[in-house]
C-alpha cells in the first residue's frame, strides 16, 4: 500500500472511531448508567437492552479500529523515525488490550436479571476505573504521535502541538484519577481539557484525509 491509501485507512478509521465513541460511550453509556441512580441500574438495563447490545457493538468495533490505527500509524510514520513509531504502536495496542479487558466487565451485565444492583454498579465501575488506566497509556501514544507529526514536516506546527497536549492531558488526568488517588480535581481539569483531548488525534484524522501521503507538486 502507498502512503496515501495508508493516510486514509487511519483518517477515516480516526473518524468512525470518534463517530462511534460518541454514541457507544458518549450517548448509549450515560443513558444505561447513571451512578446517581443505585436502585435503578437494573430497571435502566432492562428498559434500554436494545441500547445496550448497540453500545456493545460500537465498542467491539471501536477496539478492531483501534487496532488498524496502530498498524497503519507505524507505517504512515515509520519513515520518519522507526523507533518511535514503533513505540507508539506498542502503546496503542497495550491500550486497546486493556480497553478490551474492561469491555468484559460491560458483557457481565448483559443478562441483568439474574444481576444484583450492587453487582452491575461494581461492573460499571471496573469498566471505567480499568479503562482509565489504560488512557493513561493512550496518552503516551498521542504525545508520542505527537512527536511523530513533528518530524514529519509536512504536518502544521499547530496540529502536533495539539496532539502533544492531547497527550500530556490524558496522562494527568487519568493518572489524578488512579484508585490510589481519585482526586477531585481530576474531574474538573477532564472538564476543562475534554476539547484538546478530544481534538489532539481528530485534527491529525482530517489532514490524514485531506493531505497525508500526497506528493509534493514539481514547479518549473
Amino acid at each position: 500500500m502507498n502512503k496515501r491509501t495508508v493516510a486514509k485507512i487511519t483518517g477515516w478509521s480516526l473518524i468512525a472511531m470518534a463517530l462511534l465513541a460518541g454514541f457507544s460511550v458518549g450517548f448509549a453509556y450515560s443513558k444505561i448508567y447513571d451512578p446517581e441512580q443505585i436502585s435503578a441500574f437494573k430497571d435502566n438495563l432492562l428498559n434500554n437492552s436494545q441500547l445496550h447490545i448497540f453500545m456493545l457493538l460500537g465498542i467491539l468495533i471501536i477496539v478492531m479500529l483501534d487496532l488498524v490505527v496502530s498498524i497503519s500509524l507505524f507505517h504512515f510514520f515509520k519513515n520518519d523515525n522507526k523507533n518511535i513509531s514503533f513505540v507508539s504502536t506498542a502503546f496503542r495496542i497495550i491500550y486497546t488490550m486493556i480497553f478490551g479487558i474492561a469491555t468484559y466487565y460491560l458483557v457481565q451485565n448483559f443478562n441483568p436479571t439474574e444481576l444484583s444492583n450492587k453487582v452491575i454498579n461494581d461492573n460499571f465501575q471496573h469498566f471505567q476505573s480499568i479503562w482509565s488506566a489504560g488512557l493513561i497509556l493512550f496518552g503516551v501514544h498521542l504525545f508520542l504521535v505527537g512527536l511523530l507529526m513533528k518530524l514529519h514536516h509536512k504536518i502544521p506546527k499547530i496540529l502536533w502541538m495539539l496532539a502533544l497536549f492531547a497527550g500530556v492531558s490524558y496522562v494527568v488526568v487519568h493518572t489524578l484519577k488512579l484508585p490510589t488517588l481519585d482526586l477531585e480535581i481530576a474531574v474538573k481539569l477532564e472538564m476543562i481539557l475534554a476539547l484538546p483531548m478530544a481534538i489532539g488525534e481528530l485534527a491529525l484524522a482530517i489532514w490524514l484525509l485531506v493531505k497525508g501521503g500526497k506528493e509534493n507538486k514539481l514547479t518549473v
